[in-house]
């Protein structure tokens, strides 16, 4: 079997002495489709926000892509597309400053802006 997307163990993330996410573990092989469900309060979000690099894990195994958020982080960058949940980004750029942005998470960029 080829080597996974996504793979988390025992994930854990505290906020003093709240646990919003507990011992969570599972495995999303590559071309999957995956889905997180649960109650209000579960942990989805947070977790995905883990996932994303958006938040540090209290503890846990999490690795995206082969790779781990702390030591790989633009090569996930690289390789990972995020739809944010909510944002307010577009409201407070201008159209190039948006291309700018996008185009500076990347190595490379395709094509130049101003």
């Amino acid at each position: 079997m080829s080597e996974s997307a996504v793979v988390v163990r025992d994930l854990w993330k505290t906020y003093a002495d709240v646990e919003a996410v507990r011992g969570v573990s599972f495995e999303i092989e590559r071309g999957c489709c995956f889905g997180l469900l649960g109650p209000n309060g579960a942990g989805k979000t947070t977790t995905i926000e883990i996932l994303e690099g958006l938040l540090p894990e209290t503890s846990g195994d999490v690795r995206v892509l082969g790779r781990r958020w702390g030591t790989d982080d633009r090569e996930i960058r690289e390789r990972l597309g995020v739809c944010l949940q909510q944002t307010v980004l577009s409201d407070k750029l201008q159209v190039h400053e948006t291309l700018a942005l996008f185009r500076s998470f990347y190595r490379r960029a395709a094509h130049r802006t101003r």
